[in-house]
């Protein structure tokens, strides 16, 4: 067998329309700006000749990426943990798709079949209609694991490594390596990165995928079957003894790529009771929002009908805009969600009449009748978007 042949010259790829692709991408996905408060529309004010000087950065190894500017957002409902964000530069965020897609039908086709985050054609419905089909075909008992930290945690040196086994063009590996060590502005300090790659950086999700690769084919290898979405993922086994032979070959995987598990969030599951997966709980009596999901999804209503707002268009549109966006995840033909939404349409309802009246009174409920929800302020209802084909054992 010949010697493995490496992908040259990506940096010639780089042209106008791959420029103008990236800018798009970058525009339908928004975003804040970053540490130079220079925004989308902003950019896109002097396109063609802010994406002509960054092609000529990247071409020839002369772009620097700015810093990210860190924020921290909830990691819980309660608002007591918080997790890092880091926010490129637009520029850099375009550059950053641009290498993103150089790279990605390079890795892509190398990617095991058991890998869905931030893959072409995949998603987390994807990811869960699987490990359901593993656990129909009899493998009941799950590893659950978490990789700790992950994100932050990745070796630059492990990253470079794995994308330079595929790529021998050093322009891009130089330009990977620069957006690993742009470094951090936290409340107007500088801080370096020397491990990890940021979340919210639209090249990571890409850069985990590559360095995690090595675990999805060494599972396979040992006989495993999974399902992986980015840094979570399940390990599903007939027995508990063979799931707990998988955490052992999973812990050696990880200290080989200088990672770790979280001995909090992994653990030895069984589908009979049920587990949590992707914002849901699986089990094999129910397929529905996990009470992390559910209570940040109150959180965010709560936030939006307080007694003290005014219920309006705008915030009608607002509250649209939630329940839209979390019905379109759980409510699938796998979920068991319609007797929990029916539950949480009828609080919504005595929020927004708490909102409009400033008070709570059952006798509202003849004022606001539950017709006139929809009818005369066109507030949805998550149970409108449960079809046909959802499973009904929740009735």
């Amino acid at each position: 067998m010949g010697k493995k042949r490496k992908v040259h010259s990506l940096t010639g790829r780089i042209d106008d329309r791959l420029m103008m692709q990236a800018f798009k991408a970058v525009k339908k996905n928004r975003g804040a700006a970053g540490i130079d408060k220079v925004s989308i529309g902003m950019f896109q004010q002097n396109l063609d000749a802010n994406l002509a000087a960054l092609k000529r950065d990247l071409k020839k190894g002369t772009f620097t990426p700015k810093p990210l500017r860190r924020v921290w957002i909830p990691k819980d409902a309660k608002g007591t943990k918080f997790r890092p964000l880091g926010i490129p530069a637009v520029r850099d965020r375009v550059a950053q798709e641009v290498i993103r897609r150089l790279l990605e039908p390079v890795f892509e086709p190398l990617f095991h079949d058991g890998s869905f985050g931030f893959r072409p054609g995949r998603s987390c419905h994807h990811a869960i209609d699987r490990v359901l089909s593993f656990h129909g075909e009899g493998d009941r008992v799950t590893l659950d694991a978490d990789i700790s930290g992950f994100f932050d945690n990745i070796p630059h040196k492990l990253i470079v490594g794995a994308v330079a086994a595929e790529v021998a063009d050093g322009n891009i590996l130089k330009l990977i390596e620069k957006f690993l060590a742009a470094g951090v502005m936290e409340g107007g300090v500088f801080k370096p990165t020397t491990i990890g790659t940021p979340q919210g950086g639209v090249i990571s999700p890409l850069l985990a995928n590559i360095v995690l690769n090595e675990l999805d084919w060494r599972l396979e290898k040992a006989g495993y079957r999974f399902v992986r979405y980015a840094d979570d993922f399940v390990v599903v086994c007939k027995t508990r003894q063979q799931a707990k032979a998988a955490l052992d070959v999973v812990e050696e995987i990880m200290t080989d790529l200088g990672l770790c598990l979280s001995p909090e969030k992994t653990k030895i599951a069984s589908y009979g009771k049920g587990y949590e997966f992707l914002g849901f709980r699986l089990s094999s009596k129910s397929r529905t929002m996990r009470p992390k999901s559910l209570e940040k999804f109150k959180m965010k209503i709560r936030e939006l009908s307080r007694r003290s707002h005014n219920l309006d268009a705008k915030a009608i549109e607002k509250l649209n805009q939630v329940i839209r966006g979390t019905a379109n995840y759980f409510a699938t033909n796998f979920s068991t969600c319609v007797k929990l939404f029916q539950k949480l349409d009828k609080w919504i309802r005595m929020r927004i009449r708490c909102m409009k009246f400033k008070r709570k009174s059952e006798y509202d409920n003849y004022r606001l009748r539950q017709g006139s929800f929809d009818k005369k302020l066109g507030l949805l209802k998550l149970l409108d978007f449960t079809s046909s084909t959802m499973c009904k054992t929740c009735r």
